[in-house]
């Protein structure tokens, strides 16, 4: 609700967007972008394919370590 007040549009306008049943003008994707301190491109991005690549490459790199080293590794992880 407060997006949709801070972008001069409703509610019900946004909440149609995120369920992908409107699509925003160019106009309303800049005063989303500008709301939420975002570049608008980023809203075309794809992060979760490099987020998968960079998570497959820690796994590979944590394989070649000692079984002692890696242990600790995913021990200290897991505390956070």
């Amino acid at each position: 609700m407060k997006l949709a007040e801070l972008c001069d549009t409703s509610p019900n306008y946004i909440a149609e967007i995120e369920i992908g049943r409107r699509f925003p003008s160019l106009k309303l994707i800049e005063k989303i972008g500008d709301v939420l301190n975002v570049e608008p491109y980023r809203f075309f991005i794809n992060d979760t394919i490099k987020f998968t690549n960079e998570i497959e490459e820690i796994i590979n790199l944590l394989t070649k370590l000692p079984d002692q080293q890696r242990l600790k590794i995913i021990n200290q992880i897991s505390v956070v």
